[in-house]
């Protein structure tokens, strides 16, 4: 039988293990809910940066729209234009396309859209797609002869390939 105190009181060896996992339940019981105040805390914030993150493309989606609606208006005005006339001047609204067509490709080169030069120059498959080959004995090989549609980049990374015709002599 294993005594609980002596006569000057001190403890038994059973009563400090007894206090000892007392103490160590405690302290996991403390860390148990730490852990899930953390948790917690982790799945709030990962919600309010996907709100944040969605709350960002709709302003940004937003800033482009209205930058938009000037050439939506433009071309509204050219169709009311077009229909209140019985003969369309054929040089004015090339003029005005024109001018629209201007118009829109500035504000895409503001916005870091770039054209990419293919026709005549070196195929480069990191810019550039190759529809088809032909062979020109005049040019070299692997210069793009046709391009069938326009490739661009956008603030210096690749948005689409240009597709184009290439060159081949062999």
């Amino acid at each position: 039988m294993v005594l609980l105190s002596d006569k000057k009181g001190h403890k038994s060896a059973d009563t400090k293990g007894k206090d000892k996992m007392k103490a160590f339940q405690k302290e996991r019981d403390d860390f148990k809910e730490l852990l899930q105040r953390k948790q917690a805390e982790f799945e709030n914030f990962q919600k309010r940066s996907e709100k944040e993150q969605e709350e960002f493309r709709k302003n940004s989606n937003a800033n482009i729209i209205a930058e938009f609606l000037p050439f939506v208006e433009s071309f509204e005005n050219a169709l009311e234009k077009m229909r209140g006339e019985k003969e369309i001047n054929r040089e004015k609204l090339l003029e005005g396309i024109s001018l629209m067509e201007k118009q829109l490709k500035e504000f895409l080169k503001k916005e870091g859209l770039e054209e990419i030069e293919s026709l005549g120059g070196k195929f480069d498959p990191s810019l550039h797609e190759a529809m088809m080959q032909d062979k020109d004995d005049e040019k070299e090989d692997g210069i793009v002869l046709e391009e069938f549609q326009k490739g661009y980049l956008l603030n210096g990374r690749l948005l689409r390939p240009s597709k184009v015709k290439v060159n081949k002599l062999n």
